[in-house]
């Protein structure tokens, strides 16, 4: 019975504390109420875009990776190996994977590139000269599994006849990349410069093609060309080739096609077979990790600044109102009733502006940035906003707002009802 009465005033209380709330908001000045709206969406704003920028930063430095360079997976010798051995067996055996679509297979060696129409000051100074690592490539299966064609800046990907061609990554090249002064680059090179790339004691004159940006600083600083053309310029007769990049079948689990390949391959010993997560430096993963946490303080910021807000709001709006609150208690209306009033219009202000902002976000932003990412030094950042963490966010500003209306209210309410009515 005790219960079930407390129950019934509580929800008494409840309703009471509903119409005041309603009936304050209707009376509020509509400009005031859009300015705190617009404060809150602002405060949400700033607890999902910072952190999303910066995560999409270092997400996007991930996502290069994968694309361009690993694949899914990428095998490469073991440390002890120069090659991968049996490359011919390994490539069988990875076509008889369930999920396989893909593969490319490359050619690696240090190569030097030697700019010899670099102005000369003196006639004893050598060319202009950058290192890099030469990549030789069947251009349509390195195409067909990590799109390289698409993020050609300026000229045209390698084809079948361009033996005497190469396409250069922009981390070479000081025009498409700004680095410190102790970073070597080749000046004045464009599509259709004639340069010299030298590899031990063999060289040859080859002509840019290309030049691409992939964001990624592995691939921007390679140097591309067919593996007929690198091999002739290696006197390698082998076949057996430095890396294969494996494209496997959308939503396919890569690591079962890792084990599948090392459980497989009787010369596993030789190879190192790596996801496309384990290839990433450890520095880009502590990059995010990094870049999680300044978004969290800065969303922790955000929320302070949102809760000092209504916590004014709601202080400034009671206290205004003494009298009139202890007009309500005078005529039986409960504290509790007046306290949840204000919790409900501190709620309003809060809710609406999380509305507002995620509206903005997932119907406007994300999409844009999608279209037009950030374009960074390093690589290209999107949004990363998912629908967990705005309800996540959403949820922590909610019950911040809850608390923050909730301590004014009964700071007013607490007062002696008489001292309230006559203002003392």
């Amino acid at each position: 019975m005790k219960i079930r009465t407390s129950f019934n005033k509580l929800k008494r209380d409840i309703t009471v504390g509903k119409f005041l709330a309603v009936r304050e908001l209707k009376r509020n000045n509509p400009w005031s109420t859009a300015l705190i709206i617009f404060v809150m969406s602002l405060t949400f704003f700033n607890m999902v875009l910072m952190g999303g920028i910066l995560i999409g930063l270092a997400d996007g430095m991930m996502s290069s990776f994968k694309t361009y360079y690993s694949s899914d997976i990428l095998i490469k010798p073991a440390s002890q190996n120069v090659s991968i051995s049996q490359s011919s067996m390994l490539e069988s055996l990875i076509k008889s994977l369930p999920s396989y679509q893909a593969l490319s297979k490359r050619y690696t060696v240090a190569a030097i590139l030697i700019n010899e129409d670099k102005v000369k000051i003196k006639d004893t100074e050598i060319g202009q000269r950058v290192s890099g690592t030469l990549v030789g490539i069947n251009p349509i299966e390195e195409d067909v599994v990590t799109g390289l064609s698409t993020q050609i800046i300026t000229g045209e990907f390698l084809n079948d006849y361009d033996t005497e061609a190469i396409v250069i990554g922009k981390g070479l090249l000081a025009e498409y990349s700004k680095g410190s002064s102790t970073e070597s680059r080749l000046e004045g090179v464009v599509v259709g410069s004639r340069l010299r790339l030298t590899i031990g004691n063999n060289n040859t004159e080859v002509s840019v093609k290309g030049i691409i940006d992939t964001g990624n600083s592995t691939v921007d600083n390679r140097i591309f060309i067919l593996e007929s053309t690198m091999r002739a310029l290696t006197n390698n007769q082998s076949l057996n080739v430095n890396e294969i990049a494996i494209l496997l079948n959308q939503d396919s689990n890569n690591k079962q096609a890792k084990e599948y390949i090392v459980d497989n391959f009787p010369y596993n010993t030789d190879i190192v077979v790596e996801t496309a997560e384990e290839t990433l430096p450890k520095a880009i993963l502590d990059m995010k990790k990094t870049f999680s946490m300044l978004g969290n303080i800065v969303g922790v910021i955000s929320l302070v600044v949102g809760a000092i807000t209504i916590f004014i709001v709601i202080f400034v709006n009671a206290i205004t109102r003494r009298k009139y609150i202890g007009i309500m208690k005078g005529i039986g209306i409960s504290a509790r009733a007046i306290e949840i009033s204000y919790v409900i219009q501190s709620l309003f202000y809060a809710l609406s502006g999380i509305l507002f902002s995620s509206f903005i976000v997932i119907w406007f932003l994300a999409p844009w940035f999608d279209l037009h990412p950030l374009k960074f030094p390093v690589t290209e950042g999107k949004l990363a906003v998912t629908t967990s963490g705005l309800i996540l966010r959403g949820l922590i500003l909610t019950i911040t707002a809850l608390i923050s209306g909730y301590i004014p209210a009964k700071m007013v309410t607490k007062q002696n009802t008489l001292d309230a009515i006559l203002g003392r």
